[in-house]
């Protein structure tokens, strides 16, 4: 019903299903934008989940523009937020090294009143966008697998969830523990209560799209052409 009404551009709200998953796939092979979300670890795991949902990979290589991950990172607290020198371990952790660091240290939450002694005030997202290149729609036809998807992607400039989780330490936005809580799981040192309440599931936005993405809606091919 919906697209008899012919739409330009079709929201799917999730897909958890087979039957959801082909209702997306075959109107973005109408020549339809579709934006959808689906729960995975990273871009790059959406299209084996989606195969594992019983879609056919040259449907996926013909139809998937762009993947979009994304995660939400708590930002320091201004107010108490404070100078340290890090260990070698711990820049490694998240792709870091002296070199990179402007002043030679990173910062930690002390915690305060402002902050309720939690150390953090604010969210700010992270991103990971996975542009289907002609390389990766070959990779998708051979075997649609995370890792070398993942891979292929990265050669092709794509920036990983931790990466831009680093910059974001480097710029003193947030902590190495708060990367490696939401790009590894929980963050053991931390208080059981605040792990609960802070547990999230990563959010992947797809989108399919059979013609110039350009010529539905130039902000979601300004973004893709960047994210390749």
């Amino acid at each position: 019903h919906i697209l008899r009404q012919d739409p330009d551009v079709v929201m799917v709200g999730e897909i958890r299903d087979r039957e959801t998953a082909e209702i997306a796939i075959q109107s973005s092979l109408t020549g339809h934008l579709v934006l959808s979300t689906l729960h995975t670890s990273d871009a790059p795991s959406a299209i084996a989940r989606l195969v594992d949902m019983g879609i056919e990979p040259y449907l996926l290589s013909s139809s998937l523009v762009g993947v979009l991950a994304q995660r939400l990172v708590r930002t320091l607290c201004d107010g108490c937020r404070y100078a340290v020198i890090p260990s070698q371990e711990e820049l490694a952790d998240v792709g870091l090294d002296r070199n990179s660091l402007k002043e030679g240290f990173l910062y930690k939450g002390r915690g305060c009143d402002g902050c309720y002694g939690s150390g953090y005030r604010g969210r700010q997202g992270i991103y990971e966008l996975m542009a289907i290149t002609p390389e990766i729609k070959r990779q998708i036809l051979i075997s649609p697998d995370g890792p070398s998807l993942k891979r292929l992607a990265i050669e092709g400039g794509m920036e990983t969830l931790i990466q831009q989780g680093a910059r974001l330490v480097s710029q003193g936005i947030t902590s190495v523990a708060e990367v490696l809580r939401v790009t590894r799981g929980l963050d053991e040192h931390a208080p059981p209560h605040d792990a609960h309440q802070n547990e999230q599931k990563s959010e992947t936005h797809l989108t399919h799209l059979t013609t110039d993405p350009l010529t539905s809606t130039e902000t979601l091919g300004d973004a893709i052409e960047k994210g390749a």
